[in-house]
């Protein structure tokens, strides 16, 4: 399991676009949380702290305690917004969870052994990561950092589907009671695809037909004389005859 979360939060009353942007200006991110029988609160988390939490492996699939004036909520991510350009974060939506609550969240997919896949090892196959996120249902006290899948035993051409993957305690996946055609294949082996080349056709210069042409010119030119001079011969033994 991952660290614990621990976040601090201040309210904010003010909302709106204008407010929002005078936080991010102090530093500060906007968030909302949700859920349960209470009001949604708007709340305000510093910068650098939330910043800090992302870097905890796991941080979106854990249950995060928020510290507002003194009083624990206990908290999912739902979402995390963030600049499309510098990836800072904008804004957080988090969502009240209790331990016996069942929530319904998307959690990564952690592949493992790829180095010893059957397919890849013995056969020179590639796997090929189908879905790397799943949607799950659980109490949230059994919420996991994510699912594990084994891809050893896979050869060329074998496939885990969701509903053969190994569920924690309490972990359904909702979409496979939606009927079988909504199983879905989450990792394969392939063969590697060999990539052919085409051997590089080499065009002739222009110069050398040219000159091959000027050649057979000259070559022409040449057979013309001496046919010329041969000519000339014969014409002499005629008038020699003549005479």
């Amino acid at each position: 399991m991952s660290e614990q979360v621990n976040l601090n939060a201040e309210n904010r009353e003010v909302e709106g676009k204008s407010s929002s942007r005078q936080l991010r200006r102090a530093g500060s991110v906007p968030a909302v949380i949700y859920g349960g029988k209470e009001e949604p609160l708007r709340i305000s988390i510093l910068e650098k702290d939330i910043a800090k939490a992302l870097e905890v492996p796991g941080f979106a699939t854990q249950i995060l305690s928020i510290s507002i004036s003194g009083k624990e909520q206990n908290v999912i991510v739902k979402e995390i917004q963030r600049h499309p350009a510098t990836q800072r974060v904008l804004h957080a939506d988090l969502m009240r969870v209790d331990p016996d609550t069942k929530i319904s969240i998307s959690v990564p997919v952690r592949f493992i052994n790829e180095d010893k896949c059957v397919g890849v090892k013995m056969h020179g196959g590639v796997v090929s990561h189908l879905i790397n996120d799943i949607d799950i249902t659980c109490l949230a006290s059994n919420l996991p950092e994510y699912l594990e899948v084994d891809v050893e035993a896979l050869d060329i051409g074998d496939s885990i589907f969701l509903s053969a993957l190994i569920l924690p305690e309490g972990v359904e996946i909702p979409t496979l009671a939606l009927g079988e055609d909504r199983d879905q294949a989450v990792v394969s082996v392939a063969e590697a695809k060999i990539l052919e080349i085409e051997p590089e056709v080499v065009e002739p210069e222009e110069g050398e037909e040219g000159e091959e042409g000027e050649e057979g010119e000259e070559t022409s030119e040449g057979e013309r004389e001496t046919d010329s001079k041969d000519s000339g011969g014969d014409s002499g033994d005629s008038e020699e005859k003549s005479e």
